[in-house]
């Protein structure tokens, strides 16, 4: 007990200094957050989506991308927007970017990976997302299109309806302080600081959580063993790693402060990280939350859960296979 003691509060103050450590752009990228959901600029691009035809895919695309929603989020969206009309191909495009890039995401990935991570997740949300909409529209003419999608019939509704009869789908986002400021005095930058609290509140506990994984394994496992497993390129890393991340709920933001700490460099320094595994673990971990695939099993049909499962596995490895032969940054 006496030596437990101290090993706890070592822990402890080596967590605090890493988090502290990224807490300025992870905060700077919350605020980006909520000014977009203040002003609710991705609502008004959202409401477009289903009059640009097969464009809709590539604006579907970019908005999952400047979202600040996780794949939690926007399943229940997408589901909303697939009873709205919206064709199945954009709808995968949004479901599939979304989960991968934030500007929270971006700005955290920049300090704690560097900025060349952060530009390369950009540009592998990008690929992924127009590679799973444009490949979902190809296959509309083998059964995966709006009509067959649902296990059951959905009711008509608003999920924002406190007694909308679908419990999965119904959203709370009433109770949330921003909308309850909102309601009492429609000032929007009274708004704002609820939705910066709201927003920090979220991503800094992923955030936490990747630390803290990362503070207790280090602990039990070497680390030269895990820094050797990430920094080194190979078919059997990358595809270990993809796998190993589809059972676990590892948002973007958890599996880089893992990374982060567990290479903790020094100011300027550039991380080891291989491209083959980091993609592997920051792009295929996201995209397969649990969450997510609970909804998927219990709303979708088969077909349409191992297709998004297909769309994310192989766009991941193809993108780690593309982008490993590249030179290191």
């Amino acid at each position: 007990m006496e030596g437990f003691i101290p090993e706890l509060s070592n822990l402890a103050g080596e967590l605090w200094r890493e988090f502290v450590y990224i807490l300025p752009y992870l905060a700077f990228g919350v605020f980006l957050e909520a000014i977009i959901r203040t002003f609710k600029w991705h609502v008004k691009i959202r409401k477009v989506l289903t009059h640009f035809g097969i464009y809709s895919i590539l604006l579907a695309t970019l908005l999952g991308v400047a979202s600040p929603l996780c794949a939690c989020a926007t399943l229940p969206l997408v589901i909303s927007l697939l009873l709205g009309g919206l064709p199945l191909a954009p709808a995968m495009a949004l479901l599939v970017a979304s989960p991968l890039m934030s500007p929270a995401s971006y700005t955290s990935l920049a300090k704690m990976l560097g900025i060349e991570w952060a530009n390369l997740i950009v540009v592998c949300a990008v690929i992924l997302g127009l590679f799973a909409g444009f490949l979902t529209h190809f296959l509309r003419r083998y059964g995966f299109n709006e009509e067959q999608l649902f296990r059951k019939e959905l009711p008509k509704g608003d999920f924002h309806d406190p007694n909308y009869p679908v419990e999965q789908l119904r959203c709370e986002c009433g109770q949330q302080l921003s909308h309850r400021v909102d309601r009492c005095t429609h000032n929007k930058f009274y708004v704002f600081l609820a939705r910066f609290w709201e927003g920090l509140f979220k991503i800094g506990k992923f955030v936490l959580l990747g630390l803290v994984i990362e503070v207790v394994a280090s602990q039990f496992i070497p680390n030269l063993w895990i820094t050797n497993l990430l920094s080194n390129e190979g078919v059997l890393q990358t595809v270990g790693i993809m796998f190993a991340t589809i059972p676990l709920h590892l948002p973007q933001l958890t599996a880089a402060a893992m990374v982060f700490g567990f290479y903790l460099p020094d100011p300027g320094e550039t991380i080891a990280l291989a491209k083959g595994p980091g993609i592997a673990m920051l792009i295929g971990g996201p995209v397969t939350a649990l969450p997510v695939m609970a909804i998927f099993i219990s709303m979708f049909k088969r077909r349409v859960l191992f297709l998004y499962l297909g769309l994310c596995i192989i766009g991941t490895l193809a993108l780690a296979a593309i982008f490993s032969i590249f030179p290191p940054f």
